[in-house]
């Protein structure tokens, strides 16, 4: 399970070739421009290349040969000199000929690997322009390379140390000289990985989609797997859409990095030590970066970084959802696939009306009154909404959040067209209470029940979701909860039947009164 957990890449660094010796006794000062001094040409040849990535080579050092005398030296090519001078830690000047050694006590592949970093973030920054490039398609895009899509070979080169970068990593340093005219570089083609997934209610594991309404926390996770080798430069940039507010405070990193002492727990990573949280100035509109430190990061991690973000009044509303993307940057310039999730958020609409008799249309109702509450007993909660925007029409709330007490809920109001739209919820059931009907129309005594039910959420991009709200026995795919409401009884007219019996009734009892009291005064007087 462990190793199911937890990804490995292969490392996409390119290897470190051999480096000719350099501690040779260098040319005379006027040796090497005898007549005697010559130059000759060498290729180097990259395999397994990987298709569609771009790679560079860059002559830091330049190679001169007298073959009378067997000797040579590397001098600093013009491009290279500022930056060969500031790298007395590996490297040796002699301000007398000009001459360049590899310093001797930085012989092992770390310190060249590490030496291949600086030249190739100097390059970058410079920027350096590349003195031979080739993208692996299959085809030469110059003459002085082949191309056979999973190899590359430039040829006709100049002898001396070169830099050869990919889109991967910074690269390695090789040499091509007269004895060995060739250098060949492996590269180890795999890459790292990123993958974002969103958490849904009552959902046992995160994936690619979920619901919830406006005002709902809802929680993230990206992984990143770090490749083996020497992990540079990775940076988690991730983009909200406008309809979810990113909840800096919530982040959490950390690290599997499993031993036999310590299989599953996590790492907790140190913000500011570990990593940075960048959240302002950045170019490329990301809503953060997470900056992992290299000091940190170690081949065959997985990175997990863990926040909220919340649905707010922005959000879509339908099937096409809210995206949160992310991808990886690292090494030198190189870039992941993104990795992207949908939250949805639905929305019910009512239509308030009355229906005068068979044969008769319907008439939309206005100033009808609702309020909308999910949850009972003590888990009943009810909803608050935004004013009113008339849309065509139509009196459209917004979500704003839940509240316990029915007094401090939206009472929400039907226009004359009788249409109202309620945005921002979650799929689940609620109870559309009618809280004041129109004039001369009976209030619906109990609530009506409403299921918003949608379809199975999709599992990855490319595929839909649609939902329908269900009442009662009806279906409705247009998403609308139809309420009728009766005419209340009326009350007779004057001079009707009741009001003559009244009368009749009335005038009898006064009658009977009248008769009751004169006898009770003729048998006292007796």
């Amino acid at each position: 399970m462990m190793k199911k957990a937890i990804k490995k890449l292969l490392a996409a660094l390119l290897a470190v070739a051999m480096l000719c010796a350099m501690a040779v006794p260098a040319f005379a000062a006027d040796g090497a421009t005898g007549t005697g001094a010559t130059t000759g040409t060498g290729s180097i040849k990259i395999v397994n290349t990987v298709n569609g990535n771009t790679y560079k080579i860059y002559r830091i050092l330049d190679l001169e040969y007298h073959a009378d005398t067997k000797a040579y030296r590397y001098t600093a090519n013009d491009t290279w000199k500022s930056f060969v001078e500031t790298q007395a830690e590996y490297l040796v000047v002699d301000t007398k000929t000009n001459a360049v050694t590899w310093s001797a006590n930085k012989n092992n592949a770390a310190d060249i690997q590490a030496f291949a970093n600086a030249a190739g973030s100097y390059a970058k920054a410079q920027p350096i322009k590349a003195d031979y490039t080739e993208t692996a398609d299959g085809q030469s895009d110059t003459g002085a390379a082949t191309d056979n899509t999973t190899s590359i070979t430039f040829n006709n080169l100049p002898l001396g140390w070169y830099l050869v970068v990919s889109d991967l990593n910074n690269g390695a340093i090789c040499s091509i000289d007269t004895t060995d005219t060739t250098a060949e570089i492996k590269e180890k083609n795999s890459k790292p990985t990123i993958e974002k997934h969103v958490w849904e209610n009552g959902a046992t594991l995160a994936g690619y989609s979920n619901d919830a309404s406006i005002g709902d926390n809802v929680k993230f996770v990206i992984n990143v797997a770090v490749l083996d080798g020497t992990p540079k430069n990775y940076v988690v940039h991730d983009k909200m859409s406008a309809g979810l507010t990113f909840n800096e405070d919530s982040v959490n990193v950390s690290c599997y990095r499993p031993t036999e002492e310590n299989p599953y727990t996590p790492i907790k990573l140190t913000k500011d030590t570990d990593y940075q949280l960048i959240t302002t100035g950045l170019s490329d509109k990301c809503t953060f970066e997470v900056q992992l430190s290299d000091n940190f990061l170690k081949p065959g991690d997985m990175i997990m970084v863990e926040y909220y973000a919340t649905v707010n009044e922005n959000a879509v509303i339908g099937g096409e959802g809210n995206d949160n993307d992310t991808y990886l940057k690292y090494g030198n310039d190189s870039k992941t696939e993104h990795s992207t999730t949908k939250t949805y958020v639905w929305e019910m609409g009512v239509h308030k009306y009355t229906n005068l008799g068979t044969g008769k249309e319907d008439t939309a109702l206005a100033d009808a009154e609702f309020k909308l509450y999910k949850g009972a007993d003590a888990n009943k909660k009810y909803a608050s909404f935004s004013t009113a925007n008339t849309v065509d029409g139509t009196s459209v709330y917004k979500l704003t959040g839940w509240v316990a007490d029915a007094g401090a809920a939206t009472a929400v109001v039907t226009p004359a067209s009788g249409n109202i739209k309620l945005e921002g919820l979650d799929a689940g059931t609620y109870y559309l209470e009618e809280t004041k009907a129109p004039v001369g129309y009976n209030k619906l005594t109990d609530p009506i029940t409403v299921v918003i039910d949608r379809g199975t959420l999709p599992t990855k991009a490319g595929e839909s979701v649609s939902y329908t709200v269900k009442y009662g026995n009806t279906t409705a795919a247009d998403h609308i909860v139809r309420v009728e409401n009766k005419a209340g009884v009326e009350l007779p007219s004057t001079g009707g039947m009741g009001t003559t019996l009244f009368y009749v009734i009335g005038g009898g009892l006064m009658v009977a009164a009248i008769v009751l009291l004169v006898t009770k005064k003729r048998m006292e007087n007796k």
